[in-house]
């Protein structure tokens, strides 16, 4: 809706020339809204896919990318009860807790919570913030890719 504001002839302020919109269906938003949430998906995708590239190339101990799958499962879970917390008015996780544990590692499963519980994804300062954590997390992870890195994670797991 629009309109512009006027006064009356009492200097109260009043609606005038009031348009009626044109409503957003609820199926276009729901498309807008997955178009939107596709390129994290495709991130986290390709990040575990390179992760299991790396395992199987030897460049990875294997455990690295169970330790991902466990804590990213953990982590949908988190944002699981986060969302139902919420719906129910109940008690939260900080949001601190749930981006540590992206931050180790959660953050593939954290995307998809995200975008399957619609939870999280506009609230715009968390979403730097969690994203920061997916980029250091990666970076520690390409770390272990070079050859220091994978010695000292190997040595770490024996």
């Amino acid at each position: 809706m629009t309109y512009d504001l006027t006064l009356d002839e009492r200097k109260r302020p009043r609606a005038t020339r009031v348009k009626k919109s044109t409503p957003i269906s609820p199926s276009s938003q729901r498309a807008r809204a997955s178009t939107s949430s596709v390129a994290p998906l495709i991130v986290s995708s390709l990040f575990i896919l390179i992760v299991a590239a790396a395992t199987l190339a030897g460049r990875l101990p294997p455990v690295i990318i169970g330790i991902y799958g466990v804590v990213s499962f953990v982590t949908s879970l988190l944002y699981w009860l986060d969302k139902s917390a919420a719906r129910r008015g109940a008690w939260r996780m900080q949001e601190r807790s749930l981006l540590f544990i992206g931050l180790v590692g959660g953050w593939p499963g954290a995307v998809v919570a995200q975008r399957i519980l619609r939870h999280k994804t506009k609230k715009q300062s968390f979403q730097l913030a969690f994203w920061v954590t997916a980029v250091l997390n990666s970076s520690v992870l390409g770390w272990l890719l070079t050859d220091s890195g994978s010695s000292f994670a190997k040595r770490m797991l024996e």
